[in-house]
């Protein structure tokens, strides 16, 4: 018997040990502005991009801003 729960015992405590990997997973605010500047520049097109800002900020949101230049106006 005591053979027995020898066994049993540290396999009953593998099933209580717990481990984490080393990478954390990342938020999706984290990711949520990449490559949108480009974006930005895409939409803009010729004419430039006058002002860009992105932030993203759990509870907050993302706040996004992607300004083009007036046709015309000097790069």
């Amino acid at each position: 018997m005591k053979f027995f729960v020898l066994l049993a015992l540290p396999l009953f405590l593998t099933g209580c040990i717990s481990f984490h990997s080393s990478e954390t997973p990342a938020p999706v605010y984290v990711d949520a502005c990449a490559n949108k500047e480009s974006q930005c520049r895409e939409i803009c097109g010729n004419t430039g991009v006058q002002a860009f800002s992105c932030s993203a900020r759990p509870g907050e949101g993302i706040h996004l801003k992607c300004e083009c230049r007036k046709s015309g106006q000097a790069l």
